[in-house]
């Protein structure tokens, strides 16, 4: 599990370097999401059946995920600068939400890995 976060940490540190760039590639972006996306649901949220203690952490990352997916689109469609700079703060608040929920997700697993 921890390598599993260490890599989604990774992954969306990338992200956000790409998300808050002056001039941020959306295809770019639209790939670093994708495979962000791609390991949290396939290496982070089957963990929740091993440890039921992360469920409500796992679950919030997931749903911010999917909100994150919104916000990549809406970037990337953005014409105007105005707009444009907009979708990147949201993006990057939801960025740090998720985080944070590592963050969270850590603290949460730590006792667990400690008694096994």
């Amino acid at each position: 599990m921890k390598n599993a976060l260490t890599t989604l940490r990774s992954h969306l540190q990338t992200l956000e370097a790409l998300a808050r760039s002056a001039h941020p590639d959306g295809a770019r972006l639209q790939t670093q999401f994708l495979l962000t996306q791609q390991h949290c649901q396939n290496q982070l949220l089957p963990l929740g059946d091993l440890y039921p203690n992360a469920q409500p952490v796992l679950t919030e990352i997931n749903r911010t995920f999917r909100l994150l997916a919104i916000d990549v689109a809406f970037l990337q469609a953005a014409r105007q600068s105005l707009t444009a700079q907009q979708r990147q703060r949201q993006l990057g608040d939801k960025l740090d939400q998720l985080l944070g929920f590592c963050a969270a997700l850590e603290q949460t697993i730590d006792p667990i890995i400690a008694e096994e």
